[in-house]
């Protein structure tokens, strides 16, 4: 269940979107009425447990892998081929893949992925983008892709400067966006399937989304590299494999999707279920 402590430290750890209208916020991207502008990434979102402890594999908008080191990360990589969305109907069905840097046991996230959501008035349309993101900051749509579409994303970071490259392979499209960051720890890397969470401008009515059905997705070449390093696989790092989850009304947890065992650099997630909205409660702004 999500905890007050929870609900009060949401808003500086989650990815939004503001729909129904325009809301100045610190790295949050605003919409229009549509609704059509994500903000994709952000810090995992723990689980809480009983006992007010909370289980670092678990959580309420990440699915995946992350890794950790003795020695700050530089680099981090996966291909993947971008999952179709089956639609029914249902409003607010998102699901993101993507790759970065922190946001595990931390605050901010160097990222670069793509999104998908069932959208237009009767949430039966797919819509795909690819974007990257330096969160706290926005996130930042670059350019649309399609099911199908082989993605290769990367995060490097080297002399002071993280540079974010998402191509897809298919369609030869690439962009690569630089920027500094003075807080940026460097201490964890990640290969994840989010879902994100939805905000009006008022933040009186906030949640995360329920995840769309993609299917399954691959996410292959998945490699990273700390300073001095080489480049390897996840299973060259401690690694933590993370499990997407929606809180049930009668107490406890059911999973979203299944993430496989890995196989050399290459792992599966597999849609189980939508699951629902799950409110979130942020209090005014400061």
């Amino acid at each position: 269940m999500l905890t007050k402590r929870m609900c009060a430290t949401f808003f500086a750890a989650a990815s939004l979107l503001c729909a129904g209208g325009l809301v100045a916020l610190p790295g949050v991207a605003s919409a229009s009425a549509s609704g059509s502008v994500p903000l994709p990434g952000g810090p995992m979102i723990r689980a809480a447990t009983q006992g007010n402890s909370s289980i670092p594999t678990v959580s309420l908008n990440w699915s995946g892998y992350a890794a950790t080191a003795a020695k700050k990360f530089t680099y981090v990589h996966s291909t993947f081929v971008q999952p179709a969305l089956t639609c029914p109907g249902i409003k607010n069905q998102w699901t993101s893949n993507w790759v970065g840097l922190d946001g595990f046991n931390n605050g901010t996230v160097e990222q670069d992925g793509t999104f998908a959501h069932c959208g237009g008035p009767t949430s039966t349309k797919p819509v795909y983008q690819a974007w990257y993101e330096m969160y706290p900051a926005g996130s930042v749509n670059v350019f649309r892709v399609h099911p199908g579409d082989v993605i290769d994303t990367a995060v490097k970071y080297a002399g002071g400067t993280f540079t974010l490259t998402v191509s897809d392979l298919t369609t030869g499209k690439t962009a690569s966006h630089s920027a500094t960051c003075a807080t940026c720890q460097r201490a964890s890397a990640e290969w994840i399937i989010e879902r994100p969470a939805l905000c009006n401008n008022a933040l009186t009515k906030c949640f995360i989304t329920r995840l769309a059905n993609f299917g399954t997705t691959t996410m292959g070449g998945t490699q990273a590299q700390v300073a001095g390093g080489k480049v390897k696989g996840i299973a060259g790092f401690t690694n933590y494999p993370i499990d997407m989850v929606n809180p049930l009304a009668s107490g406890g947890f059911i999973s979203l999707d299944t993430v496989s065992a890995l196989s050399g650099k290459t792992f599966t997630a597999t849609w189980d279920r939508t699951g629902t909205t799950v409110p979130i409660s942020l209090g005014p702004a400061s």
